[in-house]
């Protein structure tokens, strides 16, 4: 009886203590484990780069909410097609439940081709056709130019190029180009020489040439039709026509404008173009090709040359330039060291001149000019000596009025330099003009073409510098 009586009581204090706990934790220790339950679909399809937003779940244990007590592990990337899991885990009394959900992301999206030029062409031939190009994008697959593929069917006079790429879930996009086999292009006409030539009066003109090529004909120059005369004993402006027409039946026209003139030292409004500092490998003889194209002539202030300036200099000789004495040396330092210095950097550029060539230079330009006061760091006055003495000795010294500026620290475009020399230039005066012709110069080479034009265009004679040009001088500073 007493047995029974503790088994009693031993069960209703487990009862009481069972009670205590399951008040305590909430539940009923001997209830079922939680509950996890997915919101929505276990297995879920999204299209690439749209928004994926997940659904949750709930935990529940018996009659108590959990769901804030899960932990979300797994992420899921809709610029990536691929399967990803996310996995749902609540840990309760040491010991943890979990369940999962699986995201494929499906990329359903074709891939953006994009042609380059127009989706219209036209040729003369089939073989003159060049792809303009292409480009292909998928917003998953990045750049796949590289995957597309052309088709090329040729009916008639049409060519058809049909595109196409697919990207790596097999979705595809195509584009097509349409090509007509047709010619419609004129030919083009090269005009040797220059467009406008000047002739001085009494010489003879002689036509410098032209070429013509048309796209689908090849050289068509024989066909040329040359139309116009010029009169070179009559001062006057006169125009060449050239006219060609290729097999498809499109003409092509050039003009040349040839200007007769009188150039004369007589002439009230004069103009010296003059270069410094050569002659140079790079821009001397192109100096002289634009001269000789335009019957033009000019004065070269040289220093001491080689075998390259040697032909250069020949060649100034025999286009009936002036070779001038800028000296042996430019180096200040060294010719203005005192008078003899400068005097012998003088002869000895001279005595070469005389050996090489024959030709005997009286013509000179002080390196910096008669007012450079730089030499005044050398040896004090001497430019005033100088002036007196070279004149004594035989020479003329030049400064000139107008600088192209091309001699500054940076490069001029050769519009800077057009500029500076046109807006110099002074009717009824000897306008003598500062330029350079080392390899740094190449800017005032392309400005002398404009220069010229200019000049001639209103009036003035361009002549050479000679003993018998009256000088321009600089106030003498030294």
């Amino acid at each position: 009886m007493k047995r029974g009586w503790a088994l009693l009581i031993t069960v209703a204090m487990a009862a009481a203590i069972i009670g205590i706990l399951s008040y305590i934790s909430g539940y009923f220790i001997f209830a079922p484990i939680p509950e996890l339950v997915l919101n929505g679909e276990r297995e879920v399809n999204v299209e690439s780069h749209t928004t994926y937003t997940d659904p949750g779940l709930t935990a529940t244990l018996g009659k108590k909410d959990l769901t804030e007590k899960v932990r979300v592990s797994g992420a899921v990337d809709t610029t990536k097609p691929g399967t990803y899991t996310l996995t749902y885990q609540l840990t309760l009394h040491e010991k943890t439940y979990s369940t999962s959900r699986t995201v494929t992301v499906v990329d359903k999206e074709a891939p953006v081709l994009e042609l380059t030029g127009n989706g219209e062409m036209i040729v003369s031939l089939e073989s003159l056709y060049q792809e303009p190009g292409y480009t292909a994008n998928d917003r998953c697959d990045g750049d796949l130019t590289d995957k597309v593929v052309v088709e090329r069917v040729v009916e008639g006079e049409q060519i058809t190029l049909t595109y196409t790429v697919s990207d790596a879930s097999g979705n595809s996009t195509s584009a097509q180009r349409r090509v007509t086999i047709r010619d419609i292009v004129a030919p083009v006409i090269t005009l040797n020489g220059y467009a406008a030539t000047y002739v001085p009066l009494g010489s003879s003109y002689s036509d410098p040439g032209y070429s013509a090529v048309d796209d689908a004909d090849g050289d068509i120059t024989g066909s040329v039709v040359r139309s116009g005369s010029v009169d070179d004993s009559t001062v006057g402006t006169y125009t060449i026509n050239y006219t060609v027409t290729d097999k498809a039946g499109n003409t092509a026209t050039a003009t040349r404008v040839v200007k007769v003139f009188v150039e004369s030292a007589d002439s009230p409004d004069r103009v010296y173009l003059t270069f410094d500092d050569g002659p140079s490998s790079e821009v001397t003889g192109r100096v002289l090709d634009i001269l000789a194209a335009n019957n033009a002539k000019a004065t070269f202030f040289i220093v001491n040359y080689g075998s390259t300036g040697r032909q250069l200099i020949a060649r100034m000789i025999n286009e009936g330039h002036t070779v001038a004495i800028h000296g042996y040396s430019h180096d200040y330092a060294t010719i203005y060291a005192n008078d003899e210095a400068f005097m012998n950097n003088v002869y000895s550029l001279r005595d070469k001149l005389l050996a090489d060539f024959g030709y005997n230079a009286t013509i000179i330009r002080f390196p910096g000019g008669s007012s450079n006061t730089v030499s005044a760091s050398y040896s004090s006055g001497i430019m005033s000596r100088l002036a007196i003495r070279v004149e004594q000795e035989g020479f003329s010294y030049f400064d000139w009025n107008i600088s192209s500026g091309d001699a500054s620290g940076y490069t001029l475009s050769s519009s800077e330099i057009y500029h500076n020399v046109t807006g110099g230039l002074r009717r009824g005066r000897n306008n003598v003009v500062l330029m350079h012709d080392t390899n740094a110069k190449w800017t005032t080479a392309d400005a002398l073409q404009d220069i010229i034009n200019y000049a001639r265009g209103n009036g003035y004679s361009l002549l050479p510098i000679t003993s018998g040009t009256y000088p321009v001088h600089h106030g003498i500073a030294n």
